[in-house]
């Protein structure tokens, strides 16, 4: 029997199918929560554990402001469980700057320059510590740089605004910066430099001084971790250069500093944790030997992101999980009630040479094609749906932009959600088949 009687034959049964209505619906409701919300959940969720496993997120910085971090001290802090590693602080770990202009070999970068003069400039400039590393997406990590290099983020933006709460940011090609030297001036006129002298907690200002950076790479932007769109990256070299030159710059109470630099056991530590989980455990044990500790570590996150990642969690599995079911049990037992209701006919088909696998594939391609409509309603659905969060949140705020679905993503997923418009009718079908061997042509006399 030729395909075409069977597409045929199937159509003309869609139509005088009184459940086909509820099928496509059913159908295109898993669709639609298996790819918009669980894309919203897997793409979240992604966010999560890129805050979880960056290295500021699971480093805390002690100071020594009851007692010094001799080397008895470290030893017991390196000794609580979970500690991975424990690090003095002995380079300028992260201070504001504003750009005072951005050059090249050819001079001044001015169409850019422009920008610069015309708002208020501010980045937040960290240096790598304890073996730190930061991946780029184009041009040379830090690793493969001379000092006083750096790495820009991809969402590049170094004006001062509030970026977590603004929408609609043009933020800067980062790539096209590439090779081009940063002039920073200190935010403020002056360095601000807290240290402490053995005895009390003390702050200086350091008269500014001109720092020159060269970017040479670009790394990934994520809203959950690696800073923000301001956030700038030197070494660990260049991070000591900058305190060495502060030192040199000092004026008032230059020889405390000296002294403050030339003893290790005056400086901040950072803890760092194996593990984001076991955060908590770490701060006890340390308060417990009585060690100060900051209240949060140097990554801190929206406390509702964690939140809402758990409510996407919970709804794809829920509403995943229950579409699936009661679309798979529905048409199990449309399937076995088609056989039924249509013993006389397939009885028939029989009669008049039909065979078996000719009418198994007559009641699947129906099947088939009412949950393909389902998926064809949910895909159009879903692909509007994404395309409006990923277009509100692309033009919205930084911290939301964690809501844009990767397409790829999101394509991953709707080729996930067609196996299962394809597969479900076959194995229902399949599932009902000894009911169908059962048939014979006399039973279209009954």
């Amino acid at each position: 029997m030729k395909l075409r009687y069977i597409l045929f034959l199937a159509k003309a049964n869609c139509k005088g199918n009184s459940h086909s209505g509820l099928i496509v619906l059913l159908v295109a409701i898993l669709v639609i929560s298996l790819t918009v919300i669980s894309s919203l959940s897997i793409t979240l969720s992604k966010g999560m554990d890129e805050y979880r496993n960056d290295f500021r997120a699971r480093t805390i910085e002690a100071y020594p402001d009851n007692k010094t971090f001799d080397e008895k001290t470290l030893q017991s802090v390196r000794n609580i469980n979970h500690v991975e590693s424990v690090d003095i602080e002995d380079e300028m770990r992260n201070q504001f700057f504003c750009i005072e202009n951005i050059s090249d070999e050819n001079g001044t970068y001015d169409s850019l320059q422009n920008q610069f003069d015309e708002k208020d400039t501010i980045v937040n400039v960290w240096s790598l510590i304890c073996g730190e590393k930061r991946s780029v997406i184009a041009g040379k990590n830090l690793d493969e740089a001379p000092t006083f290099s750096c790495i820009i983020p991809q969402l590049f933006y170094p004006f001062d605004e509030d970026v977590y709460a603004t929408d609609g940011l043009e933020y800067l090609d980062a790539e096209s910066l590439i090779g081009k030297t940063l002039t920073l001036l200190p935010s403020g006129g002056y360095f601000s430099f807290d240290y402490f002298d053995g005895t009390d907690s003390k702050r200086t200002e350091i008269p500014a001084f001109e720092v020159k950076l060269t970017i040479v790479g670009v790394y990934y932007s994520s809203p959950t971790a690696d800073g923000g769109p301001s956030t700038i990256y030197v070494s660990e070299e260049t991070g000591k250069e900058l305190m060495k030159t502060a030192v040199d710059n000092a004026k008032g109470g230059k020889e405390e500093l000296e002294s403050f630099v030339n003893h290790p056991e005056y400086h901040n530590i950072h803890i760092t944790v194996d593990d984001f989980d076991n955060i908590n455990y770490v701060y006890d044990e340390l308060e417990n030997i009585n060690i100060y500790v900051v209240e949060c570590t140097e990554l801190g996150i929206n406390p509702e992101t964690p939140l809402i990642t758990n409510i996407f969690n919970i709804l794809s599995i829920f509403l995943t999980t229950s579409a699936f079911l009661v679309t798979f049990i529905l048409m199990l037992y449309f399937s076995v009630d088609a056989v039924k209701n249509k013993k006389e006919e397939i009885g028939l088909m029989k009669a008049v040479g039909y065979k078996n696998g000719q009418i198994f594939g007559i009641i699947t391609l129906e099947q088939l094609l009412t949950t393909l409509k389902g998926f064809a309603l949910g895909s159009v659905i879903s692909a509007t749906a994404i395309t409006v969060i990923n277009f509100v949140f692309s033009n919205g705020n930084y911290a939301n932009r964690i809501f844009i679905v990767n397409p790829a993503l999101y394509l991953l997923i709707t080729a996930v959600a067609l196996l299962i418009a394809v597969f479900v009718p076959i194995i229902c079908e399949i599932l009902v088949l000894h009911k169908l061997f059962k048939i014979q042509p006399k039973d279209a006399m009954n």
